[in-house]
């Protein structure tokens, strides 16, 4: 909920958001259109790509939040915000981005504990491919790890509003 600067350049975690999430993205697009080609051109398939897709999907989904996050691009209750004063604002933004922060902190403690029970019963997924389901879950906890680092940052700089 903290405001972001538009005009600063990005730092190393939305860097790394951006490019992961980047390639996530290009991945997903060049897997759909290579089965669009095979289907139509030559009557075949790649018989992996909507798995991998999904995969894809998940790496974007969480690799893009810390960057989300730091340029202000998720949903805020504007009505709420545009009636306190900018000492109000920062209270909110904080009290919005510890929960933010509790919350996330311990659903990435239940992303470790997934990915590790998927490493010790060695869990594949059930299709042709059988890919260790560690790997994709892991991105979960990467992409939680990086948005509890730029809640770490927002938090701070929320503190810093109110007490300046």
């Amino acid at each position: 909920m903290s405001s972001p600067e538009e005009d600063r350049p990005f730092n190393l975690i939305e860097r790394l958001s951006l490019w992961t999430s980047s390639i996530c993205m290009i991945g997903m697009v060049l897997l759909i259109l290579a089965e669009i080609v095979l289907r139509g051109v030559f009557n075949s398939t790649t018989e992996h790509s909507d798995e991998l897709v999904g995969y894809f999907l998940v790496g974007l989904s969480f690799l893009s939040l810390a960057l989300c996050q730091s340029r202000g691009a998720f949903h805020r209750v504007e009505m709420v915000q545009m009636r306190l004063g900018p000492h109000g604002q920062a209270v909110s933004a904080l009290i919005f981005d510890t929960l933010s922060f509790a919350y996330i902190g311990l659903t990435g403690w239940y992303f470790v504990q997934f990915v590790l029970s998927s490493w010790r019963r060695e869990a594949m997924a059930s299709t042709a491919l059988g890919t260790p389901l560690w790997i994709p879950e892991t991105v979960m906890v990467v992409g939680a790890a990086m948005l509890l680092i730029t809640l770490g940052k927002a938090i701070a700089s929320d503190i810093r509003k109110i007490v300046a």
